[in-house]
């Protein structure tokens, strides 16, 4: 029992490893994206908001879908509860 509970919280430290440095690399690539479009975004300052936000929204409903679609592949590792003792 010990080894499976190892391995398992092995596995989700590499999991949880491998989604910070993805929410790095996504992060960094980002402000490299704000950076480049800062110039045209000073010239647009009534426009650039809603844009802005709309992006974020779609981002976030992203890493939402991708955090249910890890959920959903971890809950198909998970053993099924026991099934009651038929008397």
């Amino acid at each position: 029992m010990t080894d499976t509970v190892t391995v398992t919280r092995e596995l989700e430290g590499w999991i949880l490893d491998a989604v910070h440095k993805t929410n790095t690399v996504t992060f960094d690539a980002l402000k490299v994206l704000s950076e480049a479009v800062k110039p045209v975004t000073v010239a647009l300052p009534s426009v650039t908001p809603p844009l802005a936000y709309e992006f974020v929204k779609d981002f976030m409903a992203s890493e939402r879908k991708f955090a249910e679609d890890v959920m959903h592949l971890a809950a198909q590792l998970t053993p099924a509860p026991p099934k009651p003792a038929t008397k």
